[in-house]
């Protein structure tokens, strides 16, 4: 079903820019053969999320429907939900990781390497009145402080950061 709602999306993102677009071009766009795209386009009629009208004996004429369209909404207020409590959830795993460094007594919180959820590292050590620095992945470790490496560090930085103590975020936002 969520392969259906990705191609719905692209096919409707066609649409938009090109309202007269042909089965081969939404098949390209969507990355499928015209055959499967057919077997598609019948299924979302089908469903009630998209409208064919004949522009002339060799041409049809696609648009969303309004059912399409609440359908594709739904689905991104639910993505947008669950991603919500992911995020909710990594915060808490993250203030109370700065409140075990503090209770440790570390001096500071120290992210190795770059990481998309650098913000709410900073948040978290904000929200605690705790230190935050960012440093190279190359740096040398500081051992009084809680230390720990990004995602987006290659993995050799990764192993050699986690030999010289470094935790790895990623692990440490599985747990």
């Amino acid at each position: 079903m969520n392969n259906d709602i990705a191609t719905l999306k692209v096919i409707s993102d066609t649409l938009e820019n090109e309202p007269m677009a042909s089965q081969r071009v939404l098949a390209q766009n969507a990355g499928m053969s015209i055959g499967l795209m057919n077997a598609v386009l019948k299924r979302f009629v089908e469903r009630g999320w998209i409208m064919l009208t004949n522009v002339n004996m060799r041409k049809l004429c696609y648009a969303i429907t309004p059912q399409g369209i609440s359908e594709l909404r739904e689905r991104s207020q639910s993505f947008a939900r669950r991603t919500f409590e992911i995020a909710n959830k990594y915060n808490d795993t993250l203030c109370k990781l700065v409140a075990q460094a503090r209770q440790n007594n570390k001096t500071k919180f120290i992210l190795y390497g770059q990481s998309y959820i650098k913000f709410m590292l900073v948040y978290a050590c904000q929200s605690q009145d705790f230190p935050f620095e960012e440093k190279p992945a190359n740096a040398p470790i500081d051992k009084s402080a809680f230390c720990a490496a990004g995602e987006l560090c290659k993995p050799e930085e990764l192993a050699r950061l986690k030999k010289q103590g470094c935790l790895n975020l990623l692990d440490l936002l599985q747990e």
